[in-house]
């Protein structure tokens, strides 16, 4: 590259952030990771993702590339494209999201023959043998996790450059609504796909009559929405299934407390390997002001670091202790929403995780080269 030059990045994901495609945690992430590098002056981004059909589109400037799939596995971190051969060409770093599972193993391969770096992400899609067991992951030039529980996981089977970064959220579209608290009181706000290993079930079974519950998310499991509908039966709950970006942040705004209550062991008795490999509707609601309740599940206790804005609960009983002590008024404090908006800000924003990313980019190109 010459001086003066941008540095061009590629990000390869299996799906984007789209009801096209997949409205989820780890296809937001792609986003925010694009817009927090966009905050650092001299690098140009590219997003490469599979879908059914070809697209070209633009999402916050920079162009998205959707290849049609060419696999015939199911499910979405198994699609592949060959075309990433082509579409690769002239990139100084590829950054392969998802990168245990299928999709990675062949993205890593491919961008290997291309000779140039690569940094990969595991984003909970799942794992191909190919990449622990057969150590495909050391192919990889560099690690980004997204959670020191994220990082653990995967740190013994990989030994080089590392780096980990909790968010980014964008910290700019996710504000506080300009009206007093105490107008949202007893607003308890779940935001989350509806999957059993979310634990809202624990949410519906521990809130108190005085409180009003709203859950907002797509339901990715029709009999688990079925049972959370019964169980919300009798309870001041409601369901917003169908929310955009717009919609989304108006609730923020108009709740007063955040739950989230994934869990490693779901109500069917299922043992969940990566219960939240990072609680981004967590940093979303506290960038909005809000204060929060996390389980104690992966990540989530890793965003709660002052219990003046977040409360970590193990149990039902904990659960149920929290909530009364919303409802009685003695949690959270006054401040606790302006506690925490700073706290991401300084920790988890677009500009603070931009200039660690950029910086963590740079290095391994010039590592590569030398």
């Amino acid at each position: 590259m010459k001086s003066g030059e941008k540095l061009r990045i590629a990000h390869l994901s299996p799906a984007y952030f789209s009801p096209d495609s997949y409205v989820g945690g780890g296809e937001r992430y792609v986003d925010y990771l694009t817009q927090s590098l966009q905050t650092v002056a001299g690098f140009e981004q590219a997003i490469f993702a599979i879908g059914p059909d070809d697209q070209l589109f633009l999402r916050n400037g920079i162009p998205v590339r959707v290849l049609k799939n060419e696999s015939s596995h199911p499910g979405m971190t198994n699609a592949l494209s060959t075309r990433l051969w082509r579409e690769l060409d002239g990139f100084d770093l590829v950054h392969i999201h998802q990168c245990l599972t299928l999709f990675g193993a062949f993205s890593t391969s491919i961008v290997r023959s291309l000779k140039i770096p690569a940094i990969g992400t595991d984003l909970g899609g799942g794992e191909d043998p190919q990449m622990l067991r057969g150590r495909g992951i050391e192919l990889l030039d560099g690690l980004i996790s997204i959670s020191k529980y994220a990082h653990n996981l995967v740190g013994s089977h990989f030994k080089g450059p590392h780096e980990i970064l909790i968010g980014p959220v964008d910290t700019d579209r996710f504000v506080p609504a300009s009206r007093e608290p105490s107008a949202n009181v007893g607003q308890i706000l779940c935001v989350s796909r509806i999957l059993p290993h979310k634990g809202i079930d624990r949410v519906i079974a521990a809130l108190p009559p005085s409180l009003n519950l709203t859950i907002v998310g797509r339901p990715y499991h029709q009999p688990y929405y079925e049972l959370l509908v019964k169980m919300a039966e009798g309870k001041n709950v409601r369901f917003v299934l169908e929310a955009d970006d717009d919609a989304l942040l108006d609730i923020y705004n108009n709740s007063a407390v955040f739950v989230q209550a994934s869990t490693a062991r779901d109500i069917y008795g299922n043992n969940i390997a990566k219960p939240e490999l990072m609680g981004l509707t967590t940093l979303e609601a506290m960038s909005c002001g809000l204060p929060v309740i996390v389980s104690d599940a992966g990540s989530l206790p890793e965003l709660v670091t002052d219990a003046r804005f977040g409360q970590v609960f193990s149990s039902h009983d904990d659960l149920v202790a929290i909530f009364e002590k919303v409802a009685a008024g003695a949690w959270p404090a006054s401040d606790a929403g302006e506690l925490a908006r700073s706290h991401v800000i300084s920790h988890h924003g677009l500009s603070a995780i931009g200039a660690r990313l950029a910086a963590f980019y740079r290095r391994t190109i010039v590592s590569r080269k030398n």
